[in-house]
């Protein structure tokens, strides 16, 4: 775990960074404004980090990479709390109750936790795109990271618009399932699911892209 934590250091090093550009910004807030309106985007980056966490403790256990039996529930568990990553972009509908004198510091502050949750999540999705890199063979990559980025624009309709939680699969699982199967039989009657996940898988993916390729360019 050491080496791993020594390898990891300028990608912590940036997780860090953002984390107190986002601390300080939401303080400031709270200091300025005496209010505790968005104090809920605190739960919301814990939550984000869950599957940060997940693969960086997978990425320094070796034995457990090597076996599929290990290896496949800690992807579901991953798989499962992965779209509370990129479901900090949907909080940027709150900036309709700014108050007026407030929607540019709001907006900056929303702005802000999206695009740290987005490097979370592009960071959490190569690190086990590398593990399974070793699984699969390459050229099922691209098709394994764009079904997670749909899943991901599923997940981020289902906590949005129905409220569905990550841990519902185990508290209410059978009224999930009626959920999602509604959807999945009747697409046309819920269009509005689809377009939602796909507009969010879309943007995720774009995102993904557009920082791998900067990381390309420089290790070039």
């Amino acid at each position: 775990m050491k080496t791993h934590i020594i390898l990891k250091l300028n990608e912590l090093s940036s997780l860090f960074v953002g984390f107190v550009l986002c601390a300080t910004l939401l303080t400031m807030r709270i200091k300025v404004t005496e209010s505790f309106h968005y104090l809920f985007l605190v739960w919301n980056l814990f939550l984000a980090f869950i599957p940060y966490g997940i693969t960086f403790i997978l990425g320094s256990q070796e034995k457990w990479q090597r076996s599929w039996w290990m290896l496949t529930p800690i992807i579901g568990l991953w798989l499962l709390f992965l779209p509370n990553t990129p479901y900090l972009i949907s909080d940027l509908q709150h900036l309709q109750y700014a108050p007026r004198e407030m929607v540019w510091y709001d907006a900056m502050l929303l702005f802000v936790f999206a695009i740290y949750s987005l490097h979370i999540m592009t960071l959490t999705v190569q690190e086990m795109r590398g593990i399974l890199s070793k699984k699969i063979p390459v050229k099922w990559l691209p098709i394994v990271i764009a079904s997670v980025f749909i899943l991901c624009g599923f997940g981020i309709y289902l906590g949005r618009f129905l409220r569905w939680n990550s841990w519902d699969i185990l508290q209410n699982p059978m009224t999930l399932f009626e959920d999602i199967m509604m959807r999945i039989r009747h697409p046309y009657t819920y269009a509005k699911t689809w377009v939602v996940t796909f507009g969010y898988a879309g943007i995720t993916s774009f995102f993904y892209m557009w920082y791998m390729s900067l990381v390309k360019s420089k290790n070039s």
